[in-house]
Formats: structure tokens, C-alpha cells, sequence
């Protein structure tokens, strides 16, 4: 291999090497043969530009604050102009709403603050939920569900995602992989964490106890929320019901009242709080077990809350943690120089979501594929076939 190809950087504590993408590639596929196998997937994963530039999903931090500031050309702090003040992020933005609304005495003040904050939430809501589903980053999603799956895995694959939209499910979904969200039901979908402790298995049709995990299954996590979840009242005890709706019903509702953790200094306190707290101890305790690793991709290291469980999982001698980014926070990481922590990036961009998938995870084997293909073709015959049926 020329060393001029040699362009990707990774870190393995204070060693730099210098690699390709095909010796990459190698050692991510290594990483995804261990047992207890995790993923993050951060906010920059469900960004999705065309290629003159356009933001066709949803935007990050970054894009969200153009937006808003489109939309919003007057919108002031104390008098001053808030895309003066905070340009480029939203978070820092409310967070300086919310620590003046901390200081003030006057409770109109006070009042005035928290309706500026609940402004900009509710443009983020409105963003996620109204945003036209972008079918090349559904398509982005399958092909990584796809490229992680090995028919031999016995035990399922755990990802975990800060992001509120659906683009996990919808893939999953489409790709007809079996996979556990922590609800449970079918007319009424409610929280129940328990869920998490229970594995599918199948009947491999020999005997009544011989039993097999069922292969290609997953965990999702959204440890941030999510578009679809609300909350209501349960007469049976103090814990409200934590419920799943389809996304066509959030829309028509037209409420700002999804569950979903939004960048304000509150997010530490809130994720005490049910579901949130279930998810996060549960991924804790996923991190804990021996001979794990996670892979993080869109996620720049700036929620404590979850550095703190990682930096917990860093207490366990054979953790491994695999960081697709570049950032202040992650250079901080790499100067620590702890070697079971691998930093991935290069001018190019290869630890972008897309690069990742497209270039640095392994090729989904041909049974895989051929499986896959045969279940599409399926699902297509069975339409055609149930329209044939229901108009005789």
C-alpha cells in the first residue's frame, strides 16, 4: 500500500498510526466479532447533505441555529441580538437563557426567559417532527443494520442514540430485523424496562427444549427520548405511562409534549426521571459486563451524563472504546493517552456516519444479502397478492 494512500489517523492511546482504509476496515471488523458489542449514535447521524450541500434530514446543532435564526431575525437576550451572541449553537444559547432565569428577581423576567426557552424548544421540536423523511439516509440506516449483522451472533447487538427521530425503527423495520425498544404491547405500546431482560429464541423444530437465540437482534436505546413517546397518568399508581404513537398521530396532535431530552442545563436532573433513568442505568450495567466495546459515531463528548457511564465503563479493564469524531472534547481524550481508547478521523471525513458505513464497515456476506433481497421480494408479493384477494 503507497504511503501516500495511508490518510486516516487513529489514535490507540499515545500511539499515532497512519492507515488505510482497507487496514481500517480490518479493524473495525475485529471490533465487531466481541461479544458484547455497543454502539452510540449522536446527533451528527441523522444530518444528511446532498451533494451541492443541502441539508435533506435533520440538522445538526449547527443547522438548527441558521434555521432558527431565519425564522427568528429578531430574537434578542437582554436587548442584545442572539445570533451576535451565539451564532452557531442553540444549546449554548439556551443555556445562557436558562442561567439568567436562575439570577433574575422579577418573576415577569423570569417568565419572559423561560418563554424564550420554550420557543426555541419548540422549534426543535417541530423540526424533528415535521421534517420530510429523507429516503438516502434510510437507506444510510439499513446498510449499517445490515453490515453489523452476522447470522453466528447469539447475543444482540446494543445501540444506544441521543437522537429523537425514527430513522432507527424505520430501518429496522423495513429490514424485517427483530429488535426490542423497551415497549411492550400491540394495541397500546407501553415503557416497560423489563423487556430489556427478555431474549427471543426460536424453535429449531427438534425438540421442545432445544431452543436458539434468534440471530440479528437488537436493543435500541433512546436515552434521549424520542419523537413518538408521551406521557400519561396512571391510575394505578404515581409512575405515569410511558406510550409509543405512531408518528402520524404526534403530527395531527399538533402538542409540544413528546418525551424528549432537549439541550438545556436540565438534562443531568431530567434523565432521574423515568424513562430516562431506566435507560441510562441499563446501558451502564450493558458497558460494565467483561470483554465490551462501544463505537460512537456523531457524538462530540459534550453530555456529562453520558461521559459519566462511560467513564465508569473505563473502570473495567477489558472495555474498549472505538470514537468515530473529531473534536475539543475527544482531543482531550486522545491526550490521556489511555490505549484501550481508539480516536478515528481524517481530513476527509471518513468518521462521518456515511463514510463509516460506506467505506469502514465490512461488506454484508452474499447469504446475508440474498436473504434480505428474498424477504423484499416477499413483503412485494404479498401486497400484490392481499389486493388480488381483497378485491374478489
Amino acid at each position: 500500500m503507497a504511503a501516500e494512500e495511508k490518510t486516516i489517523k487513529i489514535y490507540k492511546g499515545k500511539h499515532k498510526h497512519e492507515i488505510s482504509t482497507e487496514e481500517l476496515r480490518s479493524e473495525i471488523t475485529q471490533c465487531l466479532q466481541i461479544e458484547n458489542l455497543n454502539f452510540l449514535i449522536g446527533a451528527g447521524c441523522s444530518s444528511f447533505r446532498s451533494e451541492g450541500g443541502e441539508e435533506q434530514a435533520i440538522p445538526t446543532m449547527a443547522g438548527l441555529a441558521k434555521q432558527f435564526y431565519d425564522a427568528h431575525p429578531d430574537f434578542k437576550v437582554e436587548k442584545k441580538s442572539a445570533v451576535d451572541l451565539f451564532p452557531d449553537n442553540l444549546e449554548t444559547l439556551i443555556n445562557h437563557l436558562v442561567s439568567l432565569g436562575n439570577i433574575v428577581t422579577s418573576d415577569k423576567k423570569r417568565t419572559e426567559l423561560s418563554n424564550k426557552t420554550k420557543i426555541i424548544n419548540e422549534f426543535i421540536f417541530e423540526k424533528v417532527c415535521d421534517s420530510p423523511a429523507c429516503p438516502s439516509l434510510l437507506q444510510l440506516y439499513k446498510e449499517f443494520y445490515m453490515r453489523i449483522v452476522k447470522n453466528t451472533r447469539q447475543v444482540p447487538i446494543n445501540v444506544y442514540t441521543t437522537n429523537y427521530d425514527l430513522y432507527n425503527e424505520n430501518a429496522l423495520d423495513e429490514l424485517g430485523f427483530m429488535y426490542n425498544n423497551g415497549f411492550l404491547g400491540s394495541a397500546q405500546r407501553i415503557f416497560n424496562p423489563n423487556s430489556y431482560n427478555y431474549v427471543v429464541v426460536e424453535n429449531l423444530g427438534l425438540s421442545r427444549d432445544v431452543w436458539k437465540s434468534v440471530s440479528n437482534f437488537f436493543n435500541l436505546y433512546k436515552i434521549h427520548g424520542s419523537i413518538n413517546w408521551i406521557k400519561e397518568d396512571n391510575p394505578d399508581t404515581d409512575t405515569p405511562h410511558i406510550l409509543e404513537k405512531d408518528i402520524d398521530l404526534i403530527r395531527s396532535r399538533k402538542r409540544f409534549d413528546s418525551l424528549m431530552i432537549y439541550p438545556t442545563p436540565q438534562k443531568d436532573r431530567t434523565t432521574l426521571m423515568v424513562p430516562y433513568s431506566d435507560l441510562f442505568r441499563i446501558m451502564q450495567n450493558n458497558l460494565l459486563k467483561k470483554n465490551s466495546v462501544l463505537i460512537t459515531l456523531g457524538y462530540s463528548f459534550s453530555d456529562e451524563h453520558i461521559n459519566r457511564i462511560i467513564l465508569n465503563a473505563l473502570s473495567v479493564y477489558d472495555f474498549r472504546l472505538v470514537i468515530f469524531g473529531d473534536s475539543a472534547m475527544i482531543d482531550r481524550l486522545r491526550d490521556i493517552g489511555d490505549s484501550r481508547i481508539w480516536i478515528i478521523n481524517s481530513d476527509d471525513h471518513i468518521h462521518y456516519f456515511k463514510n463509516f458505513v460506506e467505506k469502514v464497515l465490512p461488506l454484508q456476506d452474499d447469504e446475508q444479502r440474498e436473504e434480505m433481497e428474498m424477504k423484499k421480494s416477499i413483503k412485494k408479493l404479498a401486497a400484490v397478492l392481499g389486493e388480488s384477494v381483497s378485491e374478489t
